[in-house]
């Protein structure tokens, strides 16, 4: 088996927050490498998946690179990959046939973002014998293929578990952790088909406080016309049906502003817990005022209802008191001086959509298995 391996002679210019796709970097073939070694070499991660030439791209970083340190994980590879390298699909799922995965060690957090998932997966990162991914990018992908492809379910559902088992190629002593983007939670239910003893923890909030986290960290403090802005809710609504089925299922003759399409968002990802909840699916739901309250014993319990508690506290403490997306386009200062939430959000909006909704009425919802302190 055969991988191709490429030069990096150049990287577009992107937002950080731009999903993971082979076209963010310029390249040049290099010639060819065994398949293997994607996975004898651990600096060697999955990076994307090319739907359009079938193949998988992995990127190889230096030794000196910690992605399990990393706010973001595909912003990491993307930023300090030193070369790229290709496998087709069928080379995948042989290649990922050889990696054995103890699900009972394997650890998802799923969120609906803005919420403490950052943080917790940080918390993770500082125990030895875990290995941390902070949103790896092909579960991003497959959401969206899921929703273009639904004749190809089956393929999908494949690629997905060769995703998980490349992932976590890596042996881990303690375990694996894998933190999806908020869409990623689509995948739950493939997800515990595939590995039904991971541990799962979700990281929710209230959906007024959310919604104005979300537009000071996502859409930028700049003047825009009427008609602007406008365009650029119909920009948004355009990928974001991919994600969202609550989107994709609107009414398209019905115009969505930003405060609608993280309505739907929310409740989106709201529902698909609910779903998933009453399809037996165990998860740990924490909500965001616990980590304000009392973040020690928030981040105690989620460790030790994972089985990673260590023994000895500091690390956990030291990371409590920082910024877990410091140093990032949404990091906590950055959000604050983005004055947007407050200017767009429009309260009575947010209450027609949960008024709408069949059983998810409430900014402060609660869900099932919530943690209580």
């Amino acid at each position: 088996m055969i991988a191709k391996s490429f030069e990096i002679t150049g990287r577009k210019q992107i937002i950080p927050i731009e999903f993971a796709d082979i076209n963010n970097f310029e390249l040049r073939e290099n010639g060819d490498i065994a398949a293997e070694e994607i996975l004898n070499n651990p600096h060697i991660t999955l990076f994307s998946l090319d739907f359009q030439n079938a193949q998988a791209v992995f990127v190889e970083t230096s030794a000196d690179v910690n992605l399990s340190q990393a706010p973001f994980y595909y912003q990491m590879q993307r930023d300090r990959a030193k070369c790229v390298l290709t496998i087709p699909f069928e080379t995948m799922f042989q290649l990922a046939q050889r990696v054995q995965i103890d699900d009972e060690k394997l650890i998802l957090i799923h969120s609906m973002g803005r919420s403490g998932s950052t943080l917790a997966s940080q918390l993770f990162a500082q125990v030895d014998g875990v290995i941390n991914m902070s949103e790896p990018d092909v579960l991003t992908q497959l959401v969206a293929a899921r929703s273009m492809q639904p004749d190809q379910h089956d393929t999908l559902k494949l690629l997905l578990d060769a995703c998980i088992r490349l992932l976590c190629k890596t042996p881990a002593q303690a375990g694996w952790v894998i933190k999806g983007r908020s869409f990623a939670i689509e995948l739950g239910d493939w997800l515990y088909e595939f590995f039904p003893q991971t541990r799962n923890v979700y990281l929710y909030r209230d959906a007024e406080s959310w919604s104005k986290s979300s537009f000071g960290a996502f859409v930028e403090n700049v003047e825009r016309t009427p008609e602007e802005l406008y365009q650029l809710e119909n920009e948004a609504r355009e990928w974001m049906q991919l994600m969202v089925p609550l989107i994709a299922r609107y009414d398209p003759n019905q115009h969505l502003t930003g405060t609608g399409l993280f309505s739907l968002l929310w409740l989106s990802n709201m529902e698909r817990y609910m779903k998933l909840h009453k399809s037996g699916v165990k998860l740990l739901a924490i909500p965001y005022p616990s980590w304000k309250q009392n973040p020690r014993q928030t981040a105690i319990f989620m460790l030790e209802y994972c089985h990673c508690l260590p023994s000895n506290l500091t690390a956990i403490e030291e990371t409590l008191q920082k910024d877990s997306q410091a140093g990032t386009s949404i990091s906590r200062e950055s959000v604050k001086k983005n004055p947007t939430g407050n200017q767009l959000f429009n309260l009575d909006e947010l209450n027609y959509h949960l008024q709408n909704h069949a059983y998810i009425n409430m900014s402060d919802f609660e869900v099932p298995n919530t943690l209580k302190l």
